[in-house]
Parts: structure tokens; C-alpha cells; sequence
């Protein structure tokens, strides 16, 4: 285990561990070295106000999702490791990790020891040991990021050892903040866990001000007195907003009721880029699809022929739906976006749009009259509308496709899925292409893979990439993305770029990889 300096480790060959989960936002801190104190912000009281586009699913670290609604333990809770807007990784609680031996089944991190928890509890390698092993027995929406990791334990007073059962090559993104399982508890809040969902027992650079809060409207945060770096705190207050309609988002920025607007569409950009004063951070995106959950035909038996599965893509238009919806939608037939390190280009051209086509495979398949696919769906990020449109072509090669949308709600999604009673879900990938896997297919703990997908092709390719020395990555990472895209396993529709909109702060930076945004560096504009 080598020693670990700031924006260092993760730029070259690291970068590919440089990657979170799907859609949205995926924010990150930085060790900002301007300020000293709170200091005043963008609002006379020295708060920062931001704008979310749905609630977060849990208070707890462990029950909520990703996306830019787990900012709520951004700001709370401290990580082992921070993933950082340009790809690097920089330290968090622990100052050196790194794998231990080849194969990637053995991991290490040395803690810090000179931080404490908001209550003044020191931060120790047995309290990491201890969260990492919660985790572990209480599984939560990403657990599938955690694949492998079979126990964790502290080896001497700044030691933690991890030990895994089956290679996982990203820990250090697991172990960050946008995975969430980098964010450790204090040991009250792991006596009680039932507390975590009301309020925050972390190390983090603010802390929860229950009596300013209310759940599902505003999150308010104060700085935390016991944070080990003061000269990441900016402000009095931080206060964050469930702001689900996005033109009312960016209407409340430029008003400046709000400083951050994360609900920031790709349907809406050209409006921010037009008003006066607004900044527009911009990176790696993301790409809507029709995730085919049922890849092996046990709800509707039709999916389980990958000539069906490929039908499906070639009835979609995907230029007319990516016109359709406008901004900087752009179509895609794969599920690895522009900038992540599983995109090839020529994947893009496997599925013309030729119904005719469609039809004989469906004919070859024996569904020439067609059949029925129950399918979920959601409002954010145009979802609904992109679904309906695409149930408009499969209906022109006879595939009728009965729709539910869940609204905003994450939480209901994810019960949906757990029923198995829809074969198919209109949602977002992204990422770098191994936790995109785990995400979208290739973990049975995924809420989005109820059916446990299995396939030689794919699964083959998968655990081909996650055992591949570091310099055969980025090659395996291709193979894997064409496995998924050869056999269909999803409808790939468009792409557009995560984007982040604010006004009246300073170094508010890119967005990275996955939406990484580098949150305690924000600063009031001088």
C-alpha cells in the first residue's frame, strides 16, 4: 500500500475507479484550502441554498440511494475516500488504501488520527471496521457495489483490513461518497441505527439541524465544530431544497432564492445558457434506456430470444425521440455514455431503426402477431414522455407495451421491481462500465436486476473485467459493453450530459465522471 497524496492517485490508469452509479448527480468534496471559518455566503445570513429534484430516499448513509440526493450525506458524513469532479481520488478518513497482492480480493486503508464524529467521539480504525460490517449485515439500495466484500477489520490502531470472497476492483469508489458505503458512523449512531433516519451521526464537514428540517421539503445543515478540516466550511448554514418541477428550479436560481440548482435537465440547459449570470458545469452524462429486466423470459417469455430483444432495438427511432425531447439530447444504441471508459463509438450503429426488420425477427421468433411487455416507468428527466413515445413504435411492429409510471417516487420504483410483475423499467445508466454493470445487470443485489440476469456472453465478459490487471482494463471494458449491446439486453435510447447550474458561487468546478461534483469547495463569490 502505497502513501496517498491529494489529486494525485486516480489520474492515468487509476481513473478508471473514477466512476459512481446512475443518473443525476454524484457530488464530491474536495480539501479546499481557501477560507478559514464560515464565512458570509450568496445569502446575507451566509447560507447556501440548493435545489434537489426529489427527496433523498433515507437520512440513513446505507437505505438511500445515489444521484445528487444522497447530498444530504455529503455534507454530513466524512468518507474514506473522496471521489473528486476531475477523476482523482483524494484522502477522506483514511490517508493510504490500496490492494493488497494481485487479483483484487484483499484491501487496505490506513486512517487518519485526527478527526472526530460530530459528538466529539474520536474516529478510529475499529469505528471504520465497525460501519463497513454494518453495512454489510444491513443491506441497502447499493448494496450490489459492495460485491466481494465479505468483512472488514482493524489490524492495529490506524489499520483497516477488507477481505473479499470474489474480485471487486473499485473500492475505492465503493469506499467514497457516492457509493456511500465510504461514509462512517459514530458508534452511537451504529447503537441505535434507528436514529440514522432522523438524524446524522457522521465525521462530515456540517450536521443535520432537525429543528430547521422537514423531511421530503428542506434539509437544513450547520458547520460541525469537531471537523478535522475547518477550511473546508464556507458557510453558516447549508439548506437543501426539494424542487421536483425543473423550470421552476432554475427560476428560483435566477432569482436567487436558490445558489445550486441539481435539478438541471438537458431539455432546460439552452434556458440556463440564456439567462445572465448563471454558470453551467458539464461532464459525463448519462443514457435513458429500456432496461429488458426479464433477459431470460421467466414473466414474459418472448424476452428470453435474444431475436425479440433485438427487435425491440431496431423499432425504436432513436433520432426522432432524441429530437423530440430537444436540449442536448443525442440518440445511442449503448448503454456506456460518451466519456466513460466502456464507450465505443461503432457500437452506436448495431441497431438502425428498420421496423421491417423487426418484424421478421419477431416473425423468426415465433411472435409474428407480437405480445405484451409490463413496464415501469417514472416522471424525472422526461422519463414518462420518452416512454410513451417508444410504446408508440414497438406498437407499429405489433409489441404492445403497458405502462405504470411511479411518478417521483425512487422508493415505490424499487418495490415495483421487487415484485417481479414488470418485465421491463424506463431508467438511466452511466458510469464507468464495472459499476455500471453492477448497477444495471450483473449484481443480483441490484434492484434494477430482480430477475438475476444470467448469460454467458455478458456475465463471461463481466467477470473477464473484473479480475483483468489494471493496464487490460479499459480493453475489457469495451468487450463487456459490446457483450451487453450484441445480446440486447436493454433498449438504448439517448444520452445527454450531467449538468449542474449555479449563480453567485465561487469554485464551483466541472462535473466529473458520473456528475461528481466537488461540494466543499463551493465558496461565495467574492
Amino acid at each position: 500500500m502505497s502513501q496517498h497524496h491529494p489529486r494525485r492517485r486516480a489520474r492515468g490508469s487509476r481513473r478508471r475507479v473514477a466512476s459512481a452509479l446512475i443518473a443525476a448527480v454524484v457530488g464530491a468534496t474536495g480539501l479546499a484550502a481557501c477560507g478559514g471559518s464560515a464565512s458570509s455566503g450568496a445569502g446575507s445570513d451566509g447560507t447556501l441554498t440548493i435545489a434537489l429534484p426529489l427527496k433523498p430516499q433515507s437520512l440513513d448513509p446505507g437505505k438511500n440511494g445515489n444521484g445528487g440526493q444522497n447530498i444530504v450525506q455529503w455534507l454530513s458524513y466524512e468518507p474514506l475516500i473522496r471521489l473528486n469532479s476531475d477523476g482523482s481520488l483524494s484522502p477522506g478518513l483514511a490517508t493510504e488504501w490500496g490492494y493488497v497482492g494481485e487479483g483484487n480480493k484483499a484491501f487496505e486503508m490506513k486512517i487518519r488520527t485526527d478527526a472526530e464524529f460530530a459528538d466529539g467521539t474520536p474516529v478510529t480504525a475499529e469505528s471504520v471496521a465497525a460501519t463497513i460490517n454494518h453495512y454489510i449485515a444491513n443491506p441497502g439500495p447499493l448494496s450490489h457495489f459492495m460485491t466481494g466484500v465479505e468483512s472488514a477489520k482493524a489490524t492495529d490502531e490506524q489499520t483497516v483490513a477488507v477481505t473479499l470472497n470474489a474480485p471487486n476492483p473499485i473500492l475505492p469508489v465503493v469506499f467514497s461518497q457516492s457509493s456511500n458505503w465510504g461514509n462512517v458512523i459514530s458508534p452511537a449512531g451504529l447503537a441505535d441505527p434507528s436514529k440514522l433516519t432522523t438524524e446524522t451521526h457522521g465525521a462530515g464537514a456540517y450536521v443535520l439541524d432537525t429543528a430547521q428540517t422537514v423531511d421530503g421539503d428542506h434539509y437544513t445543515f450547520v458547520p460541525n465544530d469537531n471537523y478535522w478540516n475547518p477550511d473546508a466550511i464556507h458557510w453558516e448554514k447549508v439548506v437543501v431544497r426539494v424542487l421536483p418541477d425543473a423550470n421552476a428550479a432554475l427560476q428560483a436560481l435566477k432569482s436567487g432564492q436558490i445558489q445550486v440548482d441539481m435539478n438541471s435537465q438537458g431539455d432546460i440547459v439552452s434556458q440556463a445558457r440564456k439567462a445572465g449570470g448563471v454558470d453551467i458545469a458539464e461532464g459525463p452524462g448519462f443514457v435513458q434506456a429500456l432496461f429488458l429486466m426479464d433477459r431470460a423470459g421467466e414473466l414474459t417469455e418472448a424476452l428470453g430470444d435474444v431475436r425479440v430483444r433485438r427487435a425491440l432495438n431496431h423499432a425504436v427511432d432513436r433520432k426522432a425521440i432524441a429530437a423530440a425531447l430537444g436540449g442536448d439530447f443525442t440518440p445511442t444504441a449503448q448503454i456506456a455514455p460518451v466519456g466513460t471508459d466502456g464507450h465505443d463509438e461503432a457500437l452506436d450503429e448495431t441497431y438502425a431503426y428498420d421496423p421491417d426488420l423487426a418484424r421478421e425477427l419477431l416473425a423468426e421468433a415465433g411472435y409474428a402477431d407480437g405480445f405484451e411487455i409490463d413496464a415501469l416507468s417514472m416522471s424525472l428527466f422526461q422519463t414518462d414522455t420518452l416512454a410513451q413515445a417508444v410504446a408508440s413504435q414497438l406498437e407499429e411492429v405489433g409489441v404492445t407495451v403497458r405502462l405504470k409510471s411511479i411518478g417521483a417516487d425512487l422508493n415505490q420504483l424499487i418495490a415495483d421491481m421487487a415484485t417481479k410483475e414488470y418485465a421491463a423499467v424506463f431508467f438511466n445508466a452511466g458510469t464507468n462500465m464495472f459499476t455500471n454493470a453492477l448497477q444495471n445487470f450483473a449484481s443480483p443485489a441490484s434492484p434494477l436486476n430482480p430477475f438475476a440476469s444470467k448469460g454467458e456472453e455478458v456475465i463471461g465478459a463481466f467477470e473477464a473485467m473484473a479480475a483483468a490487471p489494471e493496464e487490460e482494463v479499459p480493453a475489457a471494458a469495451v468487450a463487456l459493453n459490446r457483450a451487453v449491446v450484441e445480446q440486447a439486453w436493454f433498449v438504448p435510447l439517448v444520452q445527454t450530459p450531467a449538468y449542474a447550474f449555479a449563480r453567485g458561487i465561487g469554485s464551483f468546478g466541472d462535473v466529473g465522471n458520473a456528475g461528481a461534483l466537488d461540494v466543499l469547495s463551493w465558496t461565495p463569490a467574492s
